[in-house]
């Protein structure tokens, strides 16, 4: 079945919003690891993550996927030249793990919990410098 890419042209308070957004939930991470509350602190990454890949494709891109599928948005990112193997491992580590951690019963660990903060924060940096300049604040 082939896929059907799924978007909406959008302004760049859109990607404003959405690196706050990303950067609430790590934040939000921080605050869960540090509290031993691993499972929130996991789904807030998870949720950096795909609010950063939002930020990304809406800043250089000019669009947002909007497929229910948050791993669309990996396909877009592939649009973005700065967009490389690292990054496709952190936000596909960090999606991959969103239904574990919001659906299913099993809990966290905390070295799990850990390795999505780490990710999302890794994420978060590379999306912030891949749109600085002329890219990032033509839209």
């Amino acid at each position: 079945m082939t896929s059907r890419r799924t978007t909406r042209t959008v302004s760049g308070h859109d990607a404003r919003a959405s690196f706050s957004k990303a950067r609430e939930f790590v934040a939000a991470a921080h605050d869960d690891q540090n509290a031993s509350r691993w499972n929130a602190a996991g789904l807030a990454a998870v949720h950096a993550g795909i609010c950063a890949g939002d930020a990304i494709t809406i800043s250089v891109l000019g669009v947002r996927s909007t497929s229910p599928d948050h791993a669309a948005v990996i396909e877009l990112l592939g649009g973005v030249e700065a967009f490389g193997a690292p990054q496709r491992r952190q936000l596909v580590g960090l999606l991959s793990m969103k239904n574990a951690v919001a659906y299913e019963q099993r809990l966290l660990t905390k070295t799990e919990a850990k390795q999505l903060v780490d990710q999302a924060e890794r994420f978060l940096a590379w999306a912030e410098r891949a749109t600085q300049g002329p890219l990032g604040e033509s839209r």
